[in-house]
């Protein structure tokens, strides 16, 4: 898709994601919506995404016509969560407030054709896939080496627990009990308890 208007360039960016277009006007138990696009997700993210540009829709209209998509799906029994992505002026806090009660709701601001600092990105990150950097393969100490190494500092208590948990977490609950055990016992001896 090579649609530079703000609405386009949000699909084209979901459609890399992932999500596929859902053809306009919307249809939901027999009632139509006019959005500018509509996208669903698959598993584990089965959004349903409105996207909207109130630079060409009053914030009355979109809050109207949200509802009644939200209804609709309620009426449907639609398991997929409704998500409007806003292109275009940010709506009113109090326009915000409403839709936000039927539906998650992300506002971009404007989307500039220049967006080199992945503002756009960023607006969306919820919706798109987690971008991990790269693996360094540079040997990785063992953080568990490293921490015994740094056990003379410790107290004796804790230096006592990190030698079992090489072994797992059994392990070290083991000795976790031990160590309430005698201490509960010299409380008992001394008689504080």
């Amino acid at each position: 898709m090579n649609d530079i208007t703000p609405v386009g360039r949000i699909t084209s960016m979901l459609l890399e994601a992932g999500y596929r277009s859902v053809s306009s006007p919307l249809v939901i138990g027999g009632l139509r919506f006019d959005f500018p696009a509509a996208l669903v997700g698959t598993e584990p993210s089965p959004d349903l995404i409105l996207i909207a540009d109130t630079a060409f829709e009053q914030e009355e209209r979109l809050v109207a016509k949200l509802e009644g998509a939200a209804r609709a799906l309620d009426v449907a029994r639609s398991k997929r969560p409704l998500t409007v992505v806003i292109a275009g002026p940010r709506p009113s806090p109090s326009k915000l407030e409403i839709m936000s009660r039927v539906c998650r709701v992300l506002p971009t601001g404007t989307v500039l054709d220049n967006d080199t600092d992945g503002s756009l990105r960023n607006w969306l990150a919820v919706l798109l896939p987690l971008r991990l950097p790269e693996a360094n393969h540079a040997p990785i100490a063992d953080a568990l080496e490293q921490v015994s190494k740094l056990g003379a500092g410790l107290d004796k208590e804790v230096a006592e627990l990190v030698i079992p948990a090489k072994q797992g977490t059994r392990a070290v609950q083991v000795q976790l009990h031990k160590i309430i055990d005698a201490a509960v016992a010299d409380a008992y001896r001394d008689g504080t308890s």
